[in-house]
C-alpha cells in the first residue's frame, strides 16, 4: 500500500463513521442498507456509472420529513490529500450525503480521477453541484481543482457561489492572488456574509485593498451602502485615496456601524493622517473601545 492509500484508509474510516453517524437519521433502514453498500463497491471499483447513479439518487433516499433538515458538523477534517477541513454549517442531509458519497472514491491517477468528477459537475443540478463544490476540501489532487474553483465563483446561481465562499477553506488555500481577489470582490457585489469567507485576513493584499476601495467610490457615488467589512480589508494598505473617502463619509454622518468600521480602521492603519484624526475625534475613539 502506498503512503497515500496508506493515509486514505486510516482517516477514511474515521471520518466514515462520523459523518456516517450524522445522515443515517435522516435515511430508512433499507435505503440506508443499500446505499452502503453502493458505497463499499464505489471504494473497491470505481465506475463511474455506479459514482453517478448513487450521487444523483441521493436526494430520493432521504426522508421526505426531514429534507429540510439542517446539519452542523464543523471539525470533520478531510480524508484528500490536501488535509482541509470539511466544516458543515446549516447543510441539509442531500448535501452531507453527496459530499459524504465523494468521499468514498479512493485515490486513483490525476486525470482519471478529474475526469470521473468532472462528469458529475458537467450534468450536475443546482443542488448536486452545490454538493460539488462543498466537497473541494476533500477532492484528491486538489490543485487540480483551482479553474473549477474559479468558474464557480463567476456563477449566477447563489447557492453555488456560497458553496465555494461560505465556510470554505478550499479557495483560501489553493487559488492565485487573483482568483482569490475575484472571489472577495463578488462576495461584496452579491452581499455576501462577508464573515464566512476562510481566509479574508491571511489572503488580504494590496491589490484587492485598491480594488475595494475603487470599488467604494462607485457605490459612494451612487449613494449605496457600503459594507463595513470593506474598510477592515483596506486598512492595513490605506492611503490618501482611501482616507479621503472615509473622511468623507464620516462627516456625512453615517450610521454608528459605519463609523465604528472606519474608526477600528483608522486604527489599525498605518497612516499617519487615519492616525491623527483618531486621536483627535473623541466621538470615534469612544466608537473604537465599544468595536467588539
Amino acid at each position: 500500500m502506498s503512503p497515500i492509500e496508506d493515509q486514505f484508509s486510516t482517516t477514511h474510516i474515521a471520518h466514515n463513521e462520523l459523518i456516517a453517524s450524522h445522515v443515517k437519521p435522516y435515511v430508512g433502514d433499507a435505503e440506508w442498507q443499500v446505499l452502503t453498500g453502493n458505497l463499499g463497491r464505489i471504494a473497491e471499483d470505481p465506475q463511474p456509472s455506479l459514482i453517478a447513479r448513487v450521487f444523483t439518487g441521493i436526494s430520493r433516499i432521504v426522508k421526505p420529513g426531514d429534507k429540510g433538515r439542517q446539519i452542523v458538523l464543523d471539525d470533520a477534517a478531510g480524508p484528500g490529500q490536501n488535509q482541509l477541513p470539511l466544516l458543515v454549517k446549516g447543510w441539509t442531509p442531500a448535501r452531507l450525503l453527496r459530499v459524504w458519497a465523494l468521499m468514498h472514491i479512493p485515490p486513483m491517477e490525476q486525470a482519471a480521477y478529474v475526469q470521473l468528477i468532472e462528469r458529475l459537475f458537467l450534468y450536475g443540478e443546482m443542488e448536486e453541484l452545490v454538493a460539488l463544490y462543498s466537497a473541494l476540501p476533500v477532492f484528491h489532487h486538489p490543485e487540480a481543482w483551482r479553474h473549477r474553483c474559479t468558474e464557480g465563483i463567476r456563477s449566477n446561481i447563489g447557492p453555488v457561489r456560497e458553496a465555494i465562499m461560505a465556510d470554505n477553506p478550499y479557495a483560501a488555500a489553493y487559488l492565485d492572488e487573483g482568483a482569490w481577489n475575484q472571489l472577495v470582490l463578488k462576495g461584496f457585489f452579491t452581499e455576501a456574509d462577508m464573515r464566512r469567507i476562510i481566509g479574508l485576513e491571511k489572503r488580504n493584499n494590496g491589490r484587492l485593498a485598491a480594488a475595494l476601495v475603487d470599488y467604494a467610490y462607485e457605490l459612494h457615488a451612487a449613494k449605496r451602502t457600503i459594507s463595513p467589512h470593506l474598510w477592515l480589508l483596506v486598512a492595513p494598505f490605506m492611503d490618501e485615496r482611501a482616507y479621503s473617502l472615509m473622511r468623507n463619509i464620516l462627516e456625512e454622518h453615517p450610521d454608528i456601524g459605519v463609523s465604528r468600521a472606519i474608526a477600528v480602521a483608522f486604527h489599525r492603519s498605518d497612516f499617519a493622517p487615519a492616525k491623527a484624526l483618531l486621536r483627535e475625534n473623541s466621538e470615534l475613539t469612544d466608537l473604537l473601545n465599544t468595536a467588539g
